[in-house]
């Protein structure tokens, strides 16, 4: 039974069908019995009434209890999940720094959810007038645009406005979203949150400025700048998708459009790792490819990324820049070729700074000096390599040639770590940059020892020829013009005497052009490295 005036209905009803039918009921009852036990029953009908009542009562009584407290258990678990509900909306509010508010039109009243209060640091029973107390609180160069808002809002039925607020004595960008409320036709309240979007705001202000600065260091270095927009799945490029590539920069790129022209050999590799940064919520990435330009050519480009977020952290957007470096990385090759080529060069390659002092030496070098690198950088040649047969004329001629910044080629005994001479030719070239600025010196270094040797050697067999030369020319003539003249003298004499003293003479003669044959093949043997003949 739900109800107590179900009871007092229902026991009228059931009175009023006593009183019509109790009559009728004991006469059929008590049909055939005696007077007197007739007349007993009679006196009786109203106590029976009394009693069938009083149960009845009892039984509804008790039934509409049982009710009640069924209902009140509903109501106080209702209760309860009301209060947890609140308790989380609370919460949940003031993680997301949302507080909810209500204007009532007709009587200027505000009602702040108790986030709100919180938001202000005040208790919910604090004594203030919301609405005054919060004009006081917006940022006064804000506060004509707020109340000029409001009334647009009364007009327009909507409201999403940013202004600055005074929170815990510091200005903070919130925004107000809210939507007005009709009652019979016309505006009753404007129900709406306000939200602390401080950080987010200037993250965005952040980013503005950095993609305003981004952009004019574009104009200057010509980079690619992109943004896309993980929400719509689109892409917008600047002006330098088409300085840098050829192609138009129109917004409403598909991101597929420019994985697609990606080297087909580090496209995979590319993509897989974009995805990853995004799936991770990393918040830089970078990669080098390979990109199709628009006239069909592949150029290398450095590519990097910076990911926003939500306030959740859920990926919102990515800014990114692609630097064209294919003539940076065709230079780095060459380079790498060229080093790859100094290294394994047989003759030393030594670079020096603009002082002469060393910087840089080959393996070959290494081998050649005895010293390493580490021992060689930084020394000027002459604290380590000149030595006491170096000669002090050819030093000066360096010294003279690197004053003027001059190509020099020389001939020098340079000193090993261990102490040992050797001859190297040195061919040394100054340096110079794109602007013509002399920025050091290499110097091709050969070892030339064995030749030095062998032109010493060739000296050595110069000069023996030459005396050769002379022997024949100067002392084997005399003794043959003797011989010459005494044979002249024996023919034309008949003294027999004489003839014998002019012989004598002529054996004289050629035991002097013996010994001077002699002396001669001595030196051949020599200088063809043979024992000498004895006779």
């Amino acid at each position: 039974m739900k109800n107590k005036n179900h009871i007092v209905l229902l026991y009228v009803i059931i009175g009023c069908i006593w009183v019509v039918l109790s009559d009728q009921i004991i006469a059929f009852l008590i049909d055939g019995m005696p007077v007197k036990d007739r007349a007993i029953i009679n006196s009786l009908k109203g106590f029976i009434f009394i009693g069938f009542s009083a149960l009845l009562l009892h039984y509804l009584v008790n039934l509409y209890n049982k009710g009640k407290k069924r209902e009140l258990s509903y109501l106080q678990q209702d209760l309860e999940n009301s209060r947890k509900q609140q308790q989380q909306w609370y919460y949940a509010q003031k993680m997301a720094k949302v507080a909810g508010w209500e204007y009532f039109l007709q009587t200027d009243e505000v009602i702040w959810s108790d986030n709100l209060y919180a938001l202000f640091g005040l208790e919910p029973n604090a004594a203030i007038t919301p609405a005054s107390f919060f004009l006081e609180q917006i940022h006064p160069d804000d506060l004509a645009g707020f109340l000029a808002q409001h009334d647009k809002t009364v007009i327009d039925g909507e409201m999403d406005y940013i202004h600055r607020l005074k929170i815990d004595n510091e200005w903070h960008y919130v925004r107000h979203a809210g939507t007005v409320v009709y009652q019979d036709g016309k505006p009753y309240k404007i129900s709406g949150v306000l939200k602390d979007i401080n950080d987010t705001f200037n993250r965005e202000l952040m980013l503005n400025n950095t993609l305003e600065r981004y952009e004019l260091v574009n104009k200057a270095t010509h980079d690619a700048i992109w943004d896309w927009d993980l929400t719509t799945n689109q892409v917008t490029w600047n002006s330098g998708l088409q300085q840098l590539f050829g192609y138009d920069h129109q917004p409403g790129f598909a991101p597929e459009w420019w994985m697609e022209k990606m080297h087909p050999s580090d496209s995979k590799r590319v993509i897989d790792s974009l995805r990853s940064f995004v799936k991770q919520a990393k918040k830089r990435w970078d990669a080098t490819y390979r990109v199709l330009c628009a006239d069909g050519t592949y150029r290398y480009v450095f590519d990097q990324a910076y990911l926003l977020t939500e306030d959740d952290g859920k990926p919102k957007r990515i800014i990114g820049a692609v630097k064209d470096i294919d003539d940076l990385r065709k230079r780095d090759e060459e380079n790498k070729q060229l080093a790859d080529v100094v290294s394994k060069v047989k003759s030393g390659v030594v670079i020096k700074d603009t002082d002469a002092k060393i910087s840089w030496v080959n393996s070959s070098f290494e081998q050649l000096s005895g010293y390493t690198l580490d021992e060689l950088k930084g020394k000027l040649p002459l604290d380590l390599l000149y030595g006491p047969e170096t000669k002090q004329v050819t030093k000066d001629f360096v010294t003279a040639s690197i004053q003027v910044n001059d190509f020099f080629n020389i001939e020098i005994i340079n000193y090993s770590k261990s102490g040992n001479p050797y001859w190297v030719e040195v061919h040394s070239t100054p340096i110079f940059d794109a602007e013509d600025r002399h920025s050091g010196y290499i110097d091709i270094v050969t070892e030339i020892t064995e030749r030095k040797k062998r032109e010493e050697q060739i000296n050595e067999q110069n000069q023996t020829l030459k005396e050769i030369a002379w022997i024949y020319s100067h002392e084997i003539r005399k003794p043959v013009a003797s011989i010459l003249g005494l044979s002249s003298l024996i023919e034309s004499t008949t003294d027999q005497q004489e003839k014998e003293e002019y012989y004598k003479m002529i054996n004289s003669c050629v035991k002097e052009m013996d010994l001077i044959i002699y002396q001669t093949s001595a030196k051949v043997n020599e200088l063809m490295g043979k024992e000498p003949d004895h006779h």
